[in-house]
């Protein structure tokens, strides 16, 4: 019988990602960008995960060819800050992907304005 669940995995500096082995996630550490981006290519082969939970520091270094398994297949990646990782990267990502689904971008950070 399948699973409601979903599964996710988390990719990342291990001590930021254990946390995640707590709620059942998939952990998987890495150390350098080239790691991460094999580790990120299999796990997407692999097609177990609809979704996987990147540290910043690595979410900026996703090769050309991972970001273009990512809109192959269909998965989320989201980003969760480091504890030296830098909040205007993640605010640059999170508003790439809506300006991607809605067409616009919606998110403000600090001195800038809509008008």
């Amino acid at each position: 019988m399948p699973s409601d669940k979903i599964k996710g995995c988390v990719i990342g500096e291990r001590d930021i990602i254990r946390i995640f082995s707590a709620f059942s996630f998939h952990t998987i550490s890495v150390h350098s960008k080239k790691e991460f981006n094999q580790e990120l290519r299999n796990e997407i082969h692999a097609k177990k995960y609809r979704f996987f939970i990147v540290t910043e520091t690595f979410i900026q270094q996703i090769s050309p060819e991972n970001e273009l398994l990512i809109q192959e297949n269909h998965v989320i990646v989201i980003s969760i800050p480091t504890n030296t990782g830098s909040r205007a990267a993640a605010i640059q990502k999170l508003s790439n992907m809506i300006r991607r689904a809605v067409g616009i971008d919606i998110v403000k950070t600090e001195g800038e304005s809509y008008e």
